[in-house]
């Protein structure tokens, strides 16, 4: 049509009529709305449809910002690369006012000194890492990690549990091993967890990484050359691996483990859901649990894994020691401070120097080279006293001072569990002062001394809920003779005569 211009739409309908080959390129041109002789044009391929568009060269309209570019923020991010957009504006604001104190820039500009900025950084910014992939080499090398566990909400009994995941994987056949960790990321909790996954394994690489854990390197002096920690290098020598760590701050150099543990977390979070349940009775059922996940991923690389797995470096022949030591004196309240908690040791051991082996769930104690106790190991972040109290240690000092009971500092650790507290409780509010406390500490002593803790707190109980009178000492001949360890002592009763005999003899031979 005369005065519009041909569209190239127009020209791909007028080749799709012609190749038709039923018009001519009349019809063809009119049916496209055109001329022949444009029509003629199009056949020779010189029509401007034709023509590769040249690029444009020149801006469409000016923006205000252009005026201060080169002369203002052009200088400024050569100077600093890292400056934002945001901040730009924001510097543009302050410093370019009109005579009446508002900013001659306002938000209108802050898209395209976005786009201005995003353009010279392209082209004229500093050069960017880039992610360079590796050749894996079967047996070369493992990782070992921590991963936070605490949002996916897992409970203990019912009690929140606050804990990480200790993550060791091999780069080649992405195969795992991973456990629970009370501790913290401490020397103890690497040395067990890599141990345990060796062992699992039955080999070593060749080189362990890990991404500059304070466990295994001294990370204080930037300076440091030979940052090892002597326990980490020792821990490597034994297994002969070489430790390695990734640049501090650049956690894709330790991508193979990092990224795992996303997939491993969304996998528990999802065997979770399976589940229906985030509590666990015990501690161990939920470690059981979490190795059962990743055995069934290990399964899905055993190809891999059984090529890596000939690769790998015999074991020693002993394990390295998996615990740290620490020496301590037993004060004469028969108690040791271990890690900012106070626990009860046997009184016999009062004023003497312990040597203890501080695992992550246990606490041995060694008097010269004979372990002479071993405790749970309790954490400050777990509960609200510093005081872990087995009864058993301290009943018989306190049978002989049972005043000191009812002030007693720890008084509440050592009655061992929630029977033994109603029982208290009613015993508190029913008798005379003097009269509950010994009756709870006899209590107490018979079941250390029968070993009938549970038993004997039910049966006081069952008393208290029928209203009934507690009677001590028919509770304990009770219970007695229930234990034939401990038959009913007899003895005989002498007459004042035969005293009276024996003094006169004494004084006759002193004579």
């Amino acid at each position: 049509m005369p005065g519009k211009s041909i569209t190239k739409e127009q020209v791909k309908l007028y080749m799709n009529y012609k190749s038709s080959g039923n018009l001519s390129q009349t019809a063809c041109a009119a049916k496209s709305g055109f001329s022949t002789r444009s029509a003629r044009t199009i056949d020779r391929g010189k029509h401007h449809t034709q023509r590769a568009k040249k690029p444009r060269d020149y801006k469409t309209r000016r923006s205000s910002i252009d005026a201060i570019w080169a002369s203002t923020l052009e200088p400024m991010l050569q100077d600093n690369p890292e400056l934002q957009p945001t901040s730009l504006f924001i510097y543009l604001e302050r410093t370019f006012q009109d005579s009446n104190g508002q900013p001659i820039y306002d938000q209108s500009c802050l898209r395209t000194l976005q786009r201005r900025v995003a353009t010279w950084k392209a082209t004229s910014g500093p050069g960017k890492d880039i992610i360079i992939p590796q050749v894996h080499v079967p047996g070369k090398m493992a990782l070992s990690d921590f991963t936070n566990m605490n949002n996916i909400g897992i409970s203990i009994a019912g009690e929140p549990l606050r804990h990480l995941l200790y993550h060791f994987r091999l780069v080649y056949s992405k195969w795992s091993y991973a456990k629970v960790i009370l501790t913290g990321k401490s020397f103890q909790a690497l040395s067990e967890g890599m141990q345990e996954a060796l062992l699992a394994l039955g080999g070593a690489p060749d080189e362990h990484r890990t991404d500059s854990l304070s466990a295994a390197f001294k990370n204080l002096d930037p300076e440091a050359k030979l940052d090892l920690t002597n326990q980490y290098k020792a821990l490597c020598k034994q297994y002969n691996m070489t430790p390695t760590r990734n640049n501090k701050g650049v956690s894709h150099e330790n991508g193979s483990v990092e990224s795992s543990h996303g997939h491993l977390k969304n996998r528990i979070k999802q065997e979770l859901i399976l589940r229906g349940s985030n509590d666990f009775e015990t501690i161990e059922e939920y470690e059981s649990w979490i190795q059962q996940i990743v055995a069934n991923s290990n399964r899905r690389n055993s190809k891999n894994f059984a090529i890596e797995q000939k690769n790998l470096q015999a074991l020693p022949g002993h394990m390295a020691m998996d615990y740290e030591l620490v020496s301590t004196n037993v004060s004469n309240l028969s108690m040791v401070i271990i890690r900012n908690m106070t626990y009860s040791v046997p009184s016999q051991l009062a004023g003497h120097v312990l040597t203890v082996h501080v695992y992550q769930k246990r606490l041995d104690f060694y008097l010269g080279i004979s372990c002479v106790l071993t405790l749970a190991r309790k954490y400050s972040k777990d509960t609200a006293s510093r005081y872990v109290i087995d009864y058993k240690h301290v009943i018989h000092a306190f049978v002989r001072k049972p005043g000191a009971f009812r002030f007693c500092k720890y008084r509440d650790e050592l009655l061992p569990n929630d029977s033994y507290r109603k029982i208290w409780a009613h015993l508190d509010s029913t008798y005379p002062r003097e009269a509950s406390s010994k009756m709870l500490l006899r209590l107490l002593k018979l079941a250390c001394d029968h070993d009938c803790e549970i038993t004997l707190g039910e049966h006081v109980l069952s008393l208290i809920a029928e209203e009934k009178t507690i009677n001590i000492s028919k509770i304990e001949s009770c219970f007695n003779k229930d234990n034939p360890k401990l038959p009913a002592p007899s003895a005989n009763q002498h007459t004042i005569s035969q005293y009276d005999a024996l003094i006169h003899k004494e004084c006759h031979h002193a004579a």
